[in-house]
Protein backbone atom coordinates (compact mmCIF):
# COMPACT_ATOMS: atom_id res chain seq x y z
CA UNK A 1 0.00 0.00 0.00
CA UNK A 2 1.57 3.28 -1.13
CA UNK A 3 1.12 6.47 0.88
CA UNK A 4 -1.22 9.09 -0.53
CA UNK A 5 0.98 12.06 0.30
CA UNK A 6 3.96 12.95 -1.83
CA UNK A 7 6.75 13.34 0.73
CA UNK A 8 9.66 13.63 -1.70
CA UNK A 9 10.61 17.21 -2.63
CA UNK A 10 9.98 17.69 -6.32
CA UNK A 11 10.60 21.35 -7.06
CA UNK A 12 13.33 23.88 -6.48
CA UNK A 13 11.40 25.78 -3.81
CA UNK A 14 10.70 22.58 -1.89
CA UNK A 15 14.38 21.63 -1.95
CA UNK A 16 15.35 25.14 -0.87
CA UNK A 17 12.92 25.03 2.03
CA UNK A 18 14.33 21.68 3.09
CA UNK A 19 18.04 22.41 2.74
CA UNK A 20 18.12 25.95 4.13
CA UNK A 21 16.80 24.98 7.56
CA UNK A 22 20.17 23.72 8.92
CA UNK A 23 21.96 26.82 7.61
CA UNK A 24 19.38 29.15 9.17
CA UNK A 25 19.47 27.29 12.48
CA UNK A 26 23.27 27.46 12.57
CA UNK A 27 23.17 31.21 11.97
CA UNK A 28 20.55 31.69 14.69
CA UNK A 29 22.63 29.57 17.09
CA UNK A 30 25.73 31.71 16.54
CA UNK A 31 23.64 34.89 16.79
CA UNK A 32 22.21 33.61 20.08
CA UNK A 33 25.70 32.85 21.34
CA UNK A 34 26.79 36.41 20.55
CA UNK A 35 23.79 37.92 22.32
CA UNK A 36 24.40 35.59 25.27
CA UNK A 37 28.02 36.75 25.51
CA UNK A 38 26.89 40.36 25.52
CA UNK A 39 24.10 39.97 28.08
CA UNK A 40 25.71 37.34 30.36
CA UNK A 41 22.27 36.01 31.38
CA UNK A 42 20.51 33.03 29.85
CA UNK A 43 17.02 34.29 30.65
CA UNK A 44 17.72 37.76 29.32
CA UNK A 45 19.23 36.31 26.15
CA UNK A 46 16.20 34.13 25.43
CA UNK A 47 13.82 36.99 26.21
CA UNK A 48 15.66 39.50 24.02
CA UNK A 49 15.89 37.11 21.07
CA UNK A 50 12.24 36.04 21.26
CA UNK A 51 10.95 39.60 21.67
CA UNK A 52 13.21 40.79 18.83
CA UNK A 53 12.17 38.02 16.44
CA UNK A 54 8.46 37.93 17.27
CA UNK A 55 7.62 41.54 18.20
CA UNK A 56 10.25 44.09 17.20
CA UNK A 57 11.06 42.91 13.67
CA UNK A 58 7.43 42.53 12.54
CA UNK A 59 6.53 45.90 14.12
CA UNK A 60 9.47 47.68 12.48
CA UNK A 61 8.70 45.96 9.19
CA UNK A 62 5.09 47.13 9.32
CA UNK A 63 5.92 50.72 10.29
CA UNK A 64 9.38 51.05 8.75
CA UNK A 65 8.38 52.84 5.57
CA UNK A 66 6.22 55.26 7.51
CA UNK A 67 8.63 55.68 10.44
CA UNK A 68 12.03 55.87 8.76
CA UNK A 69 11.07 56.75 5.20
CA UNK A 70 12.66 53.56 3.88
CA UNK A 71 11.55 49.95 3.88
CA UNK A 72 13.67 48.47 6.68
CA UNK A 73 11.80 45.18 6.91
CA UNK A 74 14.03 43.20 4.54
CA UNK A 75 17.12 44.28 6.49
CA UNK A 76 15.95 42.67 9.74
CA UNK A 77 17.96 39.47 10.33
CA UNK A 78 15.12 37.07 11.13
CA UNK A 79 12.94 38.39 8.30
CA UNK A 80 15.90 38.04 5.92
CA UNK A 81 16.29 34.43 7.07
CA UNK A 82 12.60 33.87 6.33
CA UNK A 83 13.19 35.10 2.79
CA UNK A 84 16.26 32.85 2.51
CA UNK A 85 14.15 29.86 3.51
CA UNK A 86 11.47 30.69 0.95
CA UNK A 87 8.69 31.20 3.48
CA UNK A 88 5.63 32.88 2.09
CA UNK A 89 4.15 36.01 3.58
CA UNK A 90 7.45 37.63 4.40
CA UNK A 91 9.33 40.48 2.86
CA UNK A 92 11.76 39.84 0.06
CA UNK A 93 15.40 40.84 0.42
CA UNK A 94 16.57 43.29 -2.27
CA UNK A 95 19.40 41.07 -3.52
CA UNK A 96 17.54 37.78 -3.49
CA UNK A 97 17.32 34.96 -0.98
CA UNK A 98 20.94 33.82 -1.11
CA UNK A 99 22.26 37.34 -0.59
CA UNK A 100 19.91 37.51 2.40
CA UNK A 101 21.78 34.56 3.90
CA UNK A 102 25.13 36.24 3.25
CA UNK A 103 23.80 39.43 4.87
CA UNK A 104 22.62 37.58 7.99
CA UNK A 105 25.96 35.74 8.18
CA UNK A 106 27.80 39.08 8.02
CA UNK A 107 25.59 40.60 10.73
CA UNK A 108 26.09 37.50 12.87
CA UNK A 109 29.86 37.56 12.39
CA UNK A 110 30.04 41.25 13.26
CA UNK A 111 27.93 40.78 16.39
CA UNK A 112 30.03 37.78 17.42
CA UNK A 113 33.25 39.78 16.94
CA UNK A 114 31.88 42.59 19.12
CA UNK A 115 30.74 40.09 21.75
CA UNK A 116 34.15 38.39 21.86
CA UNK A 117 35.86 41.79 22.16
CA UNK A 118 33.54 42.82 25.01
CA UNK A 119 34.01 39.47 26.73
CA UNK A 120 37.79 39.86 26.50
CA UNK A 121 37.59 43.25 28.20
CA UNK A 122 35.26 42.00 30.93
CA UNK A 123 37.34 39.00 31.92
CA UNK A 124 41.02 39.43 31.09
Amino acid sequence: MAPDADVVPSGGLEWRQLLTVPVALALVAVLSLAVGLLLKSGGATITVLLVWALVVEPALSATGDWLAGIDIGPWMPFLALSDFQGQSGGVSFPGGPYLACVYVAAVTAALLAVAIKVQGRREP
